[in-house]
């Protein structure tokens, strides 16, 4: 998986980014802004600022200017590091290390990594909220789509459901397989469920399979693979394209024996 900067919304509603490493690995995340063009800023400002020296606090020695990173020792005692900007603000911080090797081999790893794209899951939530509000059937109770709605207003890195009769939609997110599964296996506990239908878009659809894979090998042997439906939606350009970006998209619809 190639590295790239995560963007997304908190639980307060506040815009974060997070760099994943081609492992997968989160080796540096940011503080929280309220705009969401400020937090690409915040990104942009890391790719340039990324090859920046290296200024060791827990040892006496030289100081230098910003841009640098700056390692140090928390107060847990783990050594951590943190990207300072040439004004002099933290502009992304690691995770602690045990060992000050580990950390200086993070900094490694985020300078490898910072010529990443740029993930924006905030368009994809709201995407998602839109095709929601245009899916929830007519006969719901209106508290109900309100509440779905809010849910995913606050909530973006839960797993998020919508409801139509006879089945269930489940869109896939960034969580791991085994959160879609529980959400498949509660889905199908209703007497009145005949089917779960995945979704998910670009780097999600290998965890809609994962999910659906693992749900009916591991725990429900009666759930089959009734249909596969693949595509592709077009998406806004991200901040400084011009142009719409093509996404993959799946549909994976789940049936009971």
């Amino acid at each position: 998986m190639p590295a790239r900067f995560e963007v997304y919304k908190d639980s307060a509603g506040k815009f974060r980014f997070r760099l994943h490493a081609e492992n997968n690995r989160i080796v540096a995340a940011s503080e929280a802004y309220e705009q969401h063009a400020s937090c690409i800023k915040g990104v942009k400002s890391v790719q340039k600022n990324c090859n920046a020296e290296i200024e060791d606090m827990t040892i006496e020695g030289k100081r230098i200017s910003n841009p640098k990173y700056q390692v140090f020792c928390g107060e847990n005692g783990k050594f951590r590091f943190h990207l300072n900007a040439s004004n002099g603000e933290i502009i992304a911080q690691s995770e602690g290390y045990e060992t000050k090797e580990g950390c200086m081999k993070g900094i490694e790893a985020f300078r490898n990594s910072c010529n990443g794209e740029i993930e924006d899951l905030t368009i994809t939530q709201e995407s998602t909220r839109q095709e929601t509000k245009a899916e929830l059937p007519t006969n719901m109770v209106s508290t109900e789509a309100e509440d779905l709605i809010q849910e995913q207003k606050t909530a973006p890195k839960e797993v998020l459901q919508s409801i139509r009769a006879p089945g269930k939609i489940v869109f896939v997110g960034n969580k791991t397989p085994m959160d879609y599964v529980m959400a498949i296996i509660t889905g199908f506990s209703g007497s009145k469920v005949e089917e779960i239908i995945l979704k998910a878009r670009g780097q999600a659809i290998t965890t809609a399979v994962d999910a659906a894979e693992i749900t009916r090998n591991r725990f429900l042997k009666d759930v089959r693979i009734g249909k596969i439906v693949i595509g592709t939606e077009k998406m806004p350009p991200r901040e400084g394209e011009t142009r719409a970006r093509m996404v993959s998209t799946i549909e994976i619809v789940l049936t009971k024996a």
